[in-house]
């Protein structure tokens, strides 16, 4: 119950944060131009930045072994998200994405960190790795039909996946780096939750509140990625020891977040329905203050009463 609720403040901080984003941009103080570039700065130095820092930490076989479950519990989470996606939304190609790909870097880094501390992190990684394998294989193809735009070179050239890298050499290596710099991690890192959540209200405000509320796909979109997805998964976690409770419960916590911010940048980028994906981001944001934190309590009491 403790966990839920420093979920559920920390969400409710965020919330705070968004609708700063939402007012600057409604006086004309920040605009659509600079909340994109915020968004680079968030991917480009703040993301990766995060990730390091939390492989500065001393490696043990134990640490090693448990990464590798925690990438075969993302690997497993994602494959069955996208299952089930694919059931219920047929060959439509952003509600597929988007029931499948959560904001599990710039909404679950910080929420990770504020209730599991900076070490889960960490194992977060793992899941942020294999969600942007699926954002340039699958992903693409989800939302264009087409095959050809595939491209594993971003994947190899995202800066999600050279943070991870370079997190793996400060960690296999054991590379001990300056105060200073430990210093500029730390300082960086704390950059992240408000530049998300300006961003964020930013799109929200660009759309008519209306729009929210007036669709069921919009609704079903919601309800499949913040609830039907989380609780299939969470419940068969069940049958993993909760020796590994702390890699389940940042996985919980990365597939129940909300739709993540590529959907839209993906959908802008191929020519798609660009409105349509913030939609479904700004719903599913807006809910899942309250599905997110009910998602970790409920499952952290299955998982202490039959794991």
């Amino acid at each position: 119950m403790e966990l839920g609720f420093i979920l559920f403040w920390q969400i409710a901080l965020m919330f705070v944060m968004m609708m700063m984003g939402y007012g600057m941009y409604k006086i004309k103080r920040l605009s659509s131009v600079g909340s994109k570039e915020m968004g680079a700065l968030l991917l480009y130095v703040v993301t990766p930045i995060i990730i390091m820092r939390a492989y500065t930490v001393e490696y043990t076989a134990e640490r090693a072994f448990n990464m590798l479950i925690a990438l075969a519990l993302a690997l497993f989470s994602v494959l069955l998200s996208i299952v089930i996606s694919k059931i219920i939304f047929k060959q439509e190609g952003i509600e597929n994405f988007s029931a499948t790909y959560s904001n599990a870097g710039f909404m679950g880094i910080p929420l990770v960190q504020a209730t599991l501390g900076s070490e889960a992190v960490f194992y977060l990684s793992a899941y942020l790795a294999v969600m942007v394998f699926i954002q340039w294989i699958l992903g693409v193809v989800m939302i264009t039909g087409d095959k050809t735009h595939t491209s594993i070179k971003r994947v190899l050239t995202n800066p999600v996946i050279l943070g991870i890298l370079g997190g793996l050499a400060i960690f296999f290596m054991q590379v001990s780096l300056p105060k200073f710099i430990l210093d500029v991690f730390n300082i960086i890192s704390g950059m992240n939750s408000p530049l998300a959540m300006l961003v964020l209200g930013v799109y929200l405000a660009q759309i008519q509140w209306v729009s929210l509320v007036n669709s069921w796909k919009i609704v079903g979109v919601s309800f499949v990625r913040l609830l039907l997805i989380p609780l299939i998964i969470g419940s068969l976690m069940i049958f993993i020891s909760n020796d590994y409770y702390m890699i389940k419960m940042v996985t919980l916590i990365a597939f129940s977040a909300p739709v993540g911010f590529s959907v839209a940048i993906l959908a802008q980028q191929f020519d798609k329905d660009y409105f349509q994906a913030v939609r479904y981001i700004c719903h599913s944001t807006l809910f899942s203050i309250i599905t997110m934190p009910i998602m970790v309590v409920l499952m952290d009491m299955i998982w202490r009463n039959f794991g």
